[in-house]
């Protein structure tokens, strides 16, 4: 398989997990916005692909403002909150006062916990949201 065919299908396949359930950078944003911002998953979803690079995330946020499923004031607040913890986060992360392996050990845990909480309360049907 050539390096191009296979980046066309990486692409393809991250773009429709990004497009359906927001899985990417959503993998951190989606849970964070249902669990700490009260957001449903479309809208947490909408939020999430509204803040990707224009134009690859400009068409699928455009889906779902369109059905109404995007709050343009959390829109802003991710963002303004987004750039602070980035700059935050970069800076200690490229310090080298925390190694590549915690670093992934780190976004491991996080993942797993935030995975077993989604399972968790979609099991048990809560809390309900907003749709």
């Amino acid at each position: 398989m050539s390096a191009l065919f296979a980046a066309l299908v990486i692409g393809t396949v991250a773009g429709t997990l990004i497009g359906t359930i927001g899985a990417g950078a959503g993998a951190l944003l989606v849970p964070s916005l249902m669990f700490f911002a009260g957001q449903s998953m479309q809208g947490a979803v909408g939020v999430t692909l509204a803040m990707q690079t224009i134009p690859v995330g400009i068409g699928g946020a455009y889906l779902y403002y369109k059905q109404g499923l995007i709050d343009l004031w959390v829109v802003a607040a991710v963002a303004i909150g987004m750039l602070a913890g980035i700059l935050g986060g970069g800076a200690l992360a490229t310090s080298g006062e925390i190694s590549p392996v915690k670093l992934e050990l780190l976004l491991g845990v996080v993942l797993v916990v935030f995975g077993g909480v989604t399972i968790a309360k979609t099991l048990l049907g809560y809390p309900k949201r907003n749709s």
